[in-house]
């Protein structure tokens, strides 16, 4: 099926970004979009798909950068429109940029049907910032 050859090309894009970070390093909110053409909007099955997608990323995000404890933040963020989701990572960084990010407006611990059934709320946590147009959930770590 196209669709599948889709989500197995957008998985090796993001491995490909993956491999190409140096995990040592600083980080400028890099991120990585893991449904690119947004093929997660033509279809409930195809949505979950790229949730699932940024989910799996974001936990290889966390393995790839854990040994540097609280240097370093890992979090993904899911939109209505897919082509938005993203895992992002941020450090403290020569540009002056917030560090850390502190999800100003994010209420965290948000039920999400949608979300719940796809990340694990032992290990993570869901929050919702509501702008005037749309609802943007963050998916972190618990702390």
């Amino acid at each position: 099926k196209r669709i599948d050859r889709y989500w197995s090309k957008m998985e090796k894009q993001c491995e490909d970004a993956l491999s190409r970070i140096d995990p040592n390093d600083w980080f400028d909110l890099w991120h990585t979009h893991p449904d690119w053409d947004g093929k997660g909007n033509s279809r409930p099955e195809n949505r979950k798909r790229a949730i699932e997608l940024t989910f799996r990323f974001l936990v290889k995000a966390e393995t790839l950068t854990n040994h540097r404890s609280n240097e370093i933040q890992c979090f993904a963020i899911i939109k209505e429109d897919t082509i938005d989701n993203s895992i992002y990572i941020h450090s403290e960084n020569p540009n002056s940029s917030e560090f850390p990010y502190k999800y100003e407006g994010v209420t965290w611990d948000t039920e999400n049907k949608e979300l719940e059934s796809i990340v694990n709320l032992d290990t993570h946590q869901i929050g919702v910032f509501q702008s005037e147009d749309e609802q943007t959930f963050f998916i972190r770590k618990v702390a």
